[in-house]
């Protein structure tokens, strides 16, 4: 192994947070890129890196005629040690092994002088959220980064939602060895009070400590809600907020109102930025600085001894000065880094500026106009302010260029980012091209970042491509009428790629509200433009929606033939192994319906083959479920138990209880059939607890399996029968497709008929 190769690889922040992924299980590249936001191809490139370091293992798995490469964590331990004239690195198994997530963000303090008091009094506080605020400027920034300089940093932008802002504290979370939050998101849990619970449960039982920057920022009132929750609950962990806006976290905060720095304090300030003027000189330019450390940083850019400055407006004096005296290059850089309200990295302004930007870069860092975070930078809001007076260059210009290199990264976040930049253009040209593009390539951002995408699409809601997503959304979050609405009205704008969305759409929401005749009628619109555009993303849409309609009338073979159609289509698309593991359970399912139940296994069997290869949990354990029902439909009780057992453990964590009641009801009744009534008792009670938070109805059944194990165990099963034929009563096909599936085991006359 060499030394230097291996330090540059762990130096790097995509690294690391790989190896902090991986330390919480194996993953296929593309799942990884997914839970890390960044590019698949990009990610494979640094697993084949870190492998060849000997950081990570690979293997190949063969799934459905493909090879899958799985990675893993080979060590868990690396220690360098610096020898007289070389540098020893080595490795161990079986110890802990830990890394700094994201930690390259936390904010680099160069200069910091006095605020003693301040740091006194936060350091003795026994509260567990701490909120600095103040205006613009003052500091608060630089004391949260002083004192809590090994918390991980979340920058509040304005577009950030609580779905992002979770999953990004789910995957630092993950990395001190809590995954309940990450695996949740993955499974596609949304919940707030979930979110809220498992967010605290992960920061309580690892004493995390967070520091979220510039609420004030903030417009998602879930967030807000989310910290006051903390602020209420919190003990061992540590949350630390600054704001220029004081926000009401209720009492259990530590609210401090930062001022500006002292006399002597701002004296030693300018001191260490190198001015020489005397004590009684400066005691005039505090007087119209009162302490700001941005003035003070400012003013020392511009001392010129004995020289007056202007009482009004002083800090865009100090700036005009500064900006007169810059090259022709820096006033360049600054200015178009000025048109972003959110900071760069340093391959984007690299990109933006279009030659060797790093002498300049630097040089407006060490001026105090530009100022960094970890690999981002950007141009304080106050400057911003001073530079929209003067700014020469072409906003368009540099927002379709930044689109550009955004997309190139090729991963939802940066999507997301695009899409923002693109509403600032108000291109309708660009919007239509990005939704496309969210179609084709993007397709889990109505998943993953509903509420982030929601927030964005709201601000253009009368596009028509707008509210061909917003439709989305709402179809997703279950809202079918108001989706339907924006569907049928604007069904006949579009064109191409964007109509057959709506077509398909407005079949599968017809099957949600039982309209089978709008179905029929839109999928054969749907079917006319497939023959006419001949695209792989279309077919599969079709067929997807020909597959719901034909199970939906009970048109079982029919079903089949289009669910196979379905892996067809697939094949033609770029790999979406989540989409196809869908399509074998839906086959499965279909089987099932026609009593086929070997060849279900069959199908179920390779969804969970996939999945796994794949590394994604939900499916994993969906396909476990599923697996559980066919292995009970052909009366092989161990190996459904078996099955479910893995499938409720999953469901439960994540808190999908809806799932998990499906898994325990199999489980139960198999337990039943096993004679293992305890146990099957234990799953019954589970049912009806969940149902009783929950009022899922499945749950309820749990009553009706306490009647029979009663029954078997010759005891008054009466009012058990009685309790959940009553809970049933609103669903009575449930009740009579619970008293099938048992049927299968015990005979269910000896409680129905003596009830």
């Amino acid at each position: 192994m060499n030394a230097s190769s291996l330090i540059k690889l762990l130096s790097n922040e995509t690294n690391l947070e790989i190896l902090s992924v991986l330390r919480s299980g194996s993953f296929n590249p593309r799942e990884l890129a997914r839970i890390l936001g960044r590019d698949e191809t990009d990610v494979s490139r640094r697993l084949r890196a870190m492998e060849r370091a000997g950081l990570v293992e690979g293997r190949w798995m063969r799934v459905r005629g493909k090879n899958v490469k799985v990675y893993s964590l080979k060590v868990e331990d690396i220690r360098i040690r610096f020898e007289p004239g070389e540098i020893l690195v080595s490795t161990s198994k079986g110890d802990r092994y830990e890394v700094p997530l994201l930690e390259s963000r936390h904010p680099l303090v160069d200069i910091f002088v006095g605020r003693e008091k301040e740091i006194d009094l936060i350091t003795s506080s026994e509260k567990s959220v701490i909120v600095i605020y103040g205006i613009a400027g003052i500091g608060k920034t630089a004391l949260a980064a002083k004192i809590f300089g090994d918390a991980f940093w979340y920058q509040m932008s304005e577009g950030d939602s609580l779905d992002y802002f979770a999953w990004q504290v789910g995957l630092f979370l993950n990395s001190l060895g809590y995954d309940a939050l990450l695996e949740y998101l993955r499974a596609g849990g949304r919940e707030e009070r979930d979110i809220f619970e498992l967010l605290l449960d992960g920061v309580e039982k690892s004493s995390a400590k967070i520091v979220i920057d510039d609420l004030h920022k903030c417009r998602d009132e879930r967030i807000l809600h989310l910290l006051a929750f903390l602020s209420e609950k919190l003990d061992k962990g540590k949350l630390v907020v600054t704001s220029r806006e004081k926000p009401n976290l209720g009492l259990n905060a530590l609210y401090l109102r930062l001022s500006g720095l002292s006399l002597e304090e701002a004296y030693s300030l300018v001191e260490a930025k190198g001015v020489n003027i005397s004590p009684e000189e400066f005691v005039k330019v505090y007087q119209m600085t009162l302490g700001h450390p941005l003035a003070l940083n400012l003013f020392s850019e511009t001392y010129v001894e004995r020289r007056e400055f202007e009482r009004e407006n002083l800090f865009d004096f100090l700036v005009n000065e500064i900006y007169e005296k810059l090259k022709t290059d820096e006033r360049f850089l600054l200015q178009f880094m000025s048109l972003f309200d959110e900071p760069l990295e340093y391959d984007e302004i690299k990109e933006l500026y279009g030659k060797n930007v790093f002498s300049v870069l630097y040089s407006l860092l060490n001026k105090g106009l530009i100022e960094r975070r970890g690999n981002l930078y950007f141009v304080h809001d106050l400057i911003r302010g001073f530079l929209s007076e003067v700014r020469e260059v072409d906003e368009a210009k540099f927002y379709s260029k930044y689109i550009k290199f955004l997309l190139k990264k090729n991963n939802t976040r940066d999507f997301l980012k695009a899409f923002r930049y693109a509403v600032k253009l108000k291109d309708e040209k660009t919007i239509k091209r990005l939704v496309e593009l969210r179609l084709r390539r993007f397709k889990r951002v109505v998943q993953d970042f509903s509420d982030s995408y929601l927030n964005v699409l709201s601000t253009i809601k009368d596009n028509p491509y707008a509210k061909e997503e917003l439709a989305s959304i709402y179809f997703q979050k279950g809202f079918f009428e108001k989706a339907l609405k924006l569907w049928l009205e604007i069904k006949d704008e579009l064109e191409g790629i964007h109509k057959a969305d709506v077509l398909s759409s407005l079949v599968d929401v017809y099957i949600e509200l039982n309209k089978s005749d709008e179905s029929k009628k839109y999928l054969r619109e749907l079917e006319k433009m497939r023959e006419i555009m001949n695209d792989a993303e279309v077919d599969f849409w079709y067929f997807v929606e020909l597959t719901k309609l034909n199970a939906y009338l009970g048109k079982l073979e029919d079903a089949l033939e289009s669910a196979f159609n379905e892996l067809g289509a697939l094949k033609r698309l770029n790999p979406y192994p989540e989409l196809e593991s869908l399509v074998l359970l839906h086959i499965g399912d279909i089987y099932i319906e026609l009593e086929r139940y070997r060849e279900s296994l069959k199908y179920y069997s390779q969804a969970l083959d996939l999945a796994r290869a794949y590394s994604l949990s939900f499916m994993e354990h969906l396909s476990l479920s599923e697996l559980s029902k066919a292995y009970y439909l052909v009366e092989n009780y161990k190996k459904a138990v078996e099955h479910a057992t893995e499938a409720v453990d999953y469901f439960l964590k994540v808190r999908n209880y809806r799932r998990a009641v499906d898994a325990l009801a199999y489980r139960c009744f198999s337990y039943i059939a096993l004679g293992e009534l305890e146990m099957a008792q234990k799953d019954a009670e589970e049912m009806i607890r969940i149902a009783q938070s929950t009022g899922y109805p499945l749950g309820w059944a749990g009553y009706i399996a306490l009647a029979a194990v009663e029954n078997l165990r010759g005891g008054n099963f009466k009012e058990y029968i009685n309790i959940g034929r009553e809970r049933l009563k609103g669903y009575p096909w449930l009740y009579e497709v619970v008293l099938e599936e048992l049927s299968r085991i015990f005979d269910i006359s000896s409680i129905t008929a003596k009830s």
